[in-house]
């Protein structure tokens, strides 16, 4: 099992007792899903939290019929519905996959037992939720106080493969326009 870049990931956060380690990957399962794989789809319950080893996912909701992108996640992030996992609640968004992925998974019941016996399990928790409350946070400011060509500016420095990735119309509800106005955008001012 590959665990190295997320061990990586954690560490930075806080540091990791090597009984920790030992459990942890005892206890994650590897996933490798396909292209455009529902990995959550309202109203189930999310039953893993994932590190995306490969790959690159999308969560989205409808608001009257119309898909909404909210989130993304590449390569060295950790995927999850927060609220439905966490508090193993209905999920109210969908998560797929837009490429392939290969995974690390921890399921809900897996989490509880590191918590029971490893005191940085709670630390890492807080510190993963903290950072998705912040990256919500910033993407409600950037949606207010960003033009939309600037939130494409900054869609493309965070993820500059994105337009290989997503088509223009997952790009357009991500950044909060619409396709057409992405394009005339783009047409306007130059493919950036």
């Amino acid at each position: 099992m590959k665990t190295e870049r997320l061990f990586e990931l954690l560490a930075r956060i806080h540091p990791l007792s090597p009984g920790f380690r030992g459990t942890l990957t005892k206890l994650l399962v590897e996933l490798s899903l396909p292209k455009n794989h529902m990995f959550l789809e309202p109203p189930n319950v999310a039953s893993f939290a994932c590190f995306i080893e490969e790959g690159f996912a999308i969560s989205y909701t409808y608001e009257d019929g119309k898909k909404s992108i909210d989130r993304l996640w590449a390569d060295g992030e950790i995927m999850v519905s927060a609220k439905s996992f966490f508090e193993q609640q209905p999920a109210t968004e969908f998560i797929q996959l837009v490429l392939p992925c290969d995974l690390l998974c921890i399921s809900y019941s897996n989490l509880l037992t590191l918590f029971d016996s490893y005191p940085e399990s709670h630390f890492l928790t807080r510190a993963i939720m903290n950072k998705y409350i912040e990256q919500s946070r910033e993407r409600v400011v950037d949606m207010k106080n960003l033009s939309a060509q600037e939130r494409y500016h900054k869609l493309l420095s965070m993820f500059p493969m994105i337009e290989q990735i997503l088509s223009q119309e997952q790009i357009a509800s991500y950044i909060g326009i619409a396709p057409q106005s992405l394009s005339r955008m783009k047409r306007t001012k130059g493919n950036f």
